[in-house]
C-alpha cells in the first residue's frame, strides 16, 4: 500500500506542475522524429533532423566507460546545447540572485530514460562543457537506429550514462523555493 500511495502522490505532483507540460506523455520507445526543448523558456523549440543540420555544428570526440563495452571512444557531430538554450531563451527571475545557476535540464529518451544536466555545466561562462545534441557521427553520417535522430553527448563524463540516445525532450527546470532555516 505505501508503494501505491507513493505512486499516486508522484502522479498528483506531476499533474500539478506546469513545468511538466512539455514532458512526454508516454514512452513508446523507438525512433523520435523530433526533439522538443521546453520548460522555462521564452521560445520552445521542436527540432527535426533537418533543423539540427541547418544550425552551426561542432565535431566532438569523447571517451567514456560503458558497462557493456569498456572504454569507448567515439566522434560525433551536433549542435552545442548552449546554442540551443540561447535560441530557446531560458527565462530568468530578475529578483533571484544568479538565477541561471539554479536551472537544470531534464533530458528524456523515447524509452523514458532520463538524466539531469545543470545548465551552468554547458555554458562557456561557467562549466564550459561543450555538450552537444549529436545528429551524426564524426564522418557526418546520420546516427544509427540504436542512437536515434539525436543523442546528448556530455564531454568529460567518465561514464556514458548521460549520453542519452533517442532524445525526445530537453526540459529546462528550476528547483522549488529554498527551504527556510532557523538558527537552533
Amino acid at each position: 500500500m505505501p508503494r501505491l500511495r507513493s505512486a499516486m502522490m508522484a502522479t498528483l505532483v506531476m499533474m500539478a506542475s506546469p513545468a511538466l507540460a512539455d514532458a512526454p506523455a508516454a514512452c513508446p520507445g523507438g525512433y523520435a522524429p523530433a526533439v522538443r526543448i521546453g520548460g522555462t523558456v521564452a521560445h520552445p523549440l521542436k527540432l527535426t533532423l533537418a533543423d539540427l543540420q541547418a544550425r552551426p555544428s561542432t565535431r566532438l570526440t569523447v571517451s567514456y566507460y560503458s558497462g557493456k563495452s569498456g572504454l569507448v571512444t567515439e566522434t560525433y557531430t551536433g549542435v552545442l546545447v548552449s546554442d540551443l538554450l540561447d535560441e530557446a531563451e531560458v527565462k530568468l527571475s530578475a529578483g533571484q540572485k544568479n538565477d541561471l545557476l539554479r536551472r537544470y535540464l531534464l533530458v528524456t529518451a523515447t524509452d523514458c530514460y532520463q538524466v539531469v544536466v545543470a545548465v551552468p555545466e554547458v555554458l562557456s561562462t561557467f562549466g564550459g562543457q561543450a555538450a552537444i545534441l549529436a545528429y551524426a557521427d564524426g564522418d557526418g553520417h546520420p546516427l544509427d537506429d540504436s542512437e536515434g535522430m539525436a543523442r546528448l553527448i556530455v564531454p568529460g563524463d567518465k561514464s556514458g550514462g548521460r549520453s542519452v540516445s533517442n532524445v525526445t525532450h530537453i526540459i529546462v527546470r528550476t528547483p522549488g523555493p529554498a527551504p527556510q532555516t532557523t538558527a537552533p
